[in-house]
């Protein structure tokens, strides 16, 4: 975090630290350029010897899983799965519904109606395209989306997309409608980065522009008062 309150246009860490600093007339890089230079600067210090370890943290992670790999049978990936977020949910003939969407895997078909059929089910936040079942022999299963019109897509993404489905009255099945918006949200996103700030304003007042004129050449009723016709009456005008 050090090096990122470096960057132009840090904010940094609270409103007394950042002070009269002009966080956004100094900042240069759009976000997509931010998540980019971010993701470097983590292969930076992972790449970079480490005074608590006496070397990389990269050397490290690796020393250790050989080291746990060589003495007992050590699976990384169910290893890593195992610190996800879970939830407890029934295999339905149609899948698992985990956030009001169906996921589905080939190897699940046999748990359907066993026991209470409940299982954990855990969940990357990061992408919820796909989830991991826990199955009775402790190993794990993958599924996917049932629907595979929806993209991948973080769990905070989809909220707030099912939340502006709400505010906007949509209704049907929900995998329809976040498959579509969040289409169109990532077309609007997409548009955007090729502009620059003083073009998407541009835009706006051009828009708002033509909005009035239209408003203006619609409207009935309006027209010019000739003032030299002596036949129309006139009116006492209060000066001040």
């Amino acid at each position: 975090m050090g090096a990122v309150h470096l960057l132009p246009g840090t904010t940094q860490s609270s409103v007394a630290a950042k002070g009269d600093y002009d966080a956004e007339g100094m900042a240069t890089m759009t976000l997509s350029e931010f998540d980019r230079w971010f993701a470097l600067e983590i292969c930076r210090y992972n790449n970079r010897i480490h005074s608590s370890l006496g070397c990389t943290p990269v050397a490290k992670w690796e020393a250790l899983s050989e080291e746990m790999m060589g003495d007992i049978p050590f699976e990384m990936e169910a290893f890593r799965v195992s610190f996800l977020p879970s939830e407890l949910r029934k295999v339905r003939r149609d899948g698992i519904h985990l956030f009001q969407i169906r996921y589905w895997s080939d190897a699940l078909a046999g748990h359907i109606g066993r026991g209470d059929g409940k299982v954990v089910v855990r969940y990357d936040p990061r992408d919820i395209s796909m989830i991991w079942v826990e199955l009775d022999d402790s190993r794990y299963v993958e599924a996917r989306y049932r629907n595979l019109e929806i993209p991948p897509v973080s769990l905070w993404e989809y909220r707030e997309t099912m939340r502006k489905a709400r505010a906007l009255g949509k209704s049907g099945s929900n995998e329809l409608v976040l498959a579509e918006l969040i289409r169109q949200q990532r077309q609007v996103e997409a548009e955007s980065r090729g502009l620059t700030k003083a073009e998407r304003r541009s835009r706006e007042r051009k828009g708002t522009l033509e909005g009035t004129n239209s408003a203006v050449s619609t409207t009935e009723g309006l027209r010019a008062i000739d003032t030299g016709d002596t036949s129309r009456p006139l009116f006492k005008v209060e000066r001040w």
